[in-house]
């Protein structure tokens, strides 16, 4: 007796009948995630190549302003060493300036409180704070220390004086203590230039 072996048939013509290619679940899971690294990869390489030409722009546009800056260097440091002098001779202008105005303010205020010294008065001190002139002295009577008062305040250098105090002493001298703004620009030469 022969025996035939039917299952083995069976089997071959179930797998001879499937498709050569199957999109079963597997394989379509398969070709979905193939695709997407696929696209995933296209993007990162766009990216990539997108950034890449960027920084080649920045590489391009940073050599350019290097050799520009390197071009400019020297007029930019003959620039600085310009302000830098510039600054140094208003500085020197300045304190110059400001000699002047101390040279000649002690020499007017000693001329324009000398002219206005009437007789019976003389001083004993002096004192010259900002533009405030603190001036003291003794007098025989009154009458000269008003005298006094009122030749400072005729004269256009000068702000109205105040008396501080006055005082006579038991040998009959009077000692008086006054303060007046001293202006370097007369009084008239002032009121004219605001008049224009």
């Amino acid at each position: 007796m022969i025996k035939v072996n039917l299952l083995a048939e069976v089997r071959a013509e179930k797998v001879s009948r499937q498709p050569l290619i199957s999109l079963g679940a597997a394989n379509l899971n398969n070709y979905i995630i193939l695709g997407l690294l696929v696209v995933g990869l296209a993007v990162a390489g766009i990216r990539y190549w997108q950034l890449d030409s960027r920084l080649k722009e920045i590489r391009d546009e940073t050599a350019v302003n290097q050799k520009e800056y390197e071009r400019l260097k020297p007029i930019i440091d003959e620039v600085e060493a310009f302000k830098k002098k510039n600054a140094e001779l208003k500085r020197k202008i300045e304190v110059i300036e400001q000699l002047k105005q101390n040279q000649r303010g002690p020499v007017r205020i000693m001329d324009e409180v000398s002219k206005a010294l009437p007789d019976l008065l003389w001083l004993t001190s002096m004192q010259l704070t900002g533009n405030t002139l603190t001036i003291r002295g003794q007098a025989l009577n009154e009458n000269a220390v008003a005298n006094y008062i009122s030749n400072l305040a005729s004269s256009p250098f000068f702000q109205e004086p105040s008396l501080r105090i006055m005082q006579q002493d038991a040998g009959g001298v009077f000692s008086f203590d006054l303060v007046c703004v001293f202006n370097y620009v007369p009084r008239q030469t002032t009121e004219t230039q605001k008049a224009q």
